[in-house]
């Protein structure tokens, strides 16, 4: 089978002419690409941003041909898709409030424990790592 086939474009007769070995399917997380653990709205989102098929695949770890199949997926549903995407990063963004004030939640509980010989070998080794890595003491970790 001629790889190229893959790559172009479904036929204007919608995604059912689209054959191809990837589908979307309703996942515990919301919609998904078969064969991986990546959400359709996590693509349409690079891809409304102009992201090429290309990088997607790099950012994602998908083949072209599941980004194909997702994005013609995003191109004939994407009337009932958008209103959808809204909810998911709203929601997306309560849970990272979340788990942000459980882990803070943590720290404060750590610090206030009696710092033991280990443990002050672990924070001077992470020190001397954000050291190396940033070039300043104290400095953030990129997030």
């Amino acid at each position: 089978m001629d790889v190229n086939q893959h790559l172009s474009p479904p036929s204007e007769d919608g995604y059912e002419a689209w054959s191809g070995p990837y589908h979307i399917y309703e996942g515990d997380s919301g919609l998904q690409i078969s064969e991986s653990r990546v959400l359709l709205f996590d693509v349409m989102q690079y891809y409304d941003e102009g992201k090429s098929i290309y990088q997607l695949c790099e950012i994602f770890n998908l083949t072209p041909l599941q980004v194909k199949t997702a994005i013609a997926y995003i191109d004939k549903h994407r009337a009932t898709l958008e209103p959808e995407l809204a909810k998911a990063i709203a929601y997306r963004k309560e849970r990272e409030a979340y788990h942000r004030r459980l882990a803070a939640e943590r720290w404060e509980k750590i610090a206030q424990l009696p710092m033991t010989p280990l443990r002050a070998a672990v924070y001077a080794l992470l020190e001397k790592n954000r050291v190396s890595m940033n070039g300043s003491a104290n400095a953030d970790c990129a997030e």
